[in-house]
């Protein structure tokens, strides 16, 4: 039997759509509580982690901030044990770029305060990440208003996308910020040989 999901978010925030997009797939039954609209959702998440950040996902007992698909698989673990094939179905999308997590010697060579951010490498001409704009050495901080840590953090957010949905990233370049809305086709050409060379998809 499923335990309980709630899941507590803001309309704007890119990581609650991941969450329910993962519940979504994996068949998990959850309720959500928007905070932005309900003030009582947002005191008992408050008293519930001591902070105003989302997504907040309680499963029974237990108690996770943000999205942490690996977390939710230990958690769900029936849920997580879905057929194989019904993952394979699913069309895998790409920035069509290399990356790699910001170094704490890159981030001081960039003035910094903290190696917060991916480090974008060579970028496929016609892929999405060249489409929005991006060049190599762009150090990518931010999806909408929040901060990307690392590699994983942006390949998660990725892989839960689909087809025709868009992204909003936070580019630094030159010392500037500036954001890019990255699209992924609709119907996406699989492109085996590129991504063997790409460590961002």
């Amino acid at each position: 039997m499923q335990p309980e999901v709630t899941i507590y978010s803001t309309p704007t925030c890119t990581y609650c759509a991941a969450a329910k997009r993962w519940f979504q797939q994996h068949g998990v039954r959850y309720t959500e509580h928007d905070v932005s609209r309900d003030p009582v959702r947002a005191s008992e998440m408050y008293r519930l982690t001591g902070q105003n950040a989302v997504p907040v996902i309680r499963v029974g007992n237990q108690l996770m901030v943000g999205f942490d698909p690996l977390q939710l698989a230990r958690l769900l673990p029936a849920a997580a044990a879905q057929p194989e094939a019904q993952e394979a179905a699913r069309p895998r999308l790409s920035l069509g770029m290399a990356a790699q997590s910001l170094t704490p010697d890159k981030a001081t060579e960039l003035g910094l305060p903290a190696p917060f951010g991916i480090l974008v490498g060579p970028v496929r001409e016609g892929g999405p990440a060249a489409e929005a704009g991006i060049e190599p050495g762009d150090i990518i901080v931010g999806v909408g208003d929040y901060t990307l840590q690392n590699l994983a953090q942006l390949t998660t957010l990725i892989a839960s996308k689909q087809p025709g949905d868009q992204v909003r990233l936070r580019v630094l370049r030159d010392g500037e910020e500036r954001e890019v809305v990255v699209s992924f086709p609709a119907e996406p050409v699989e492109a085996a040989a590129a991504q063997r060379t790409e460590r961002a998809s």
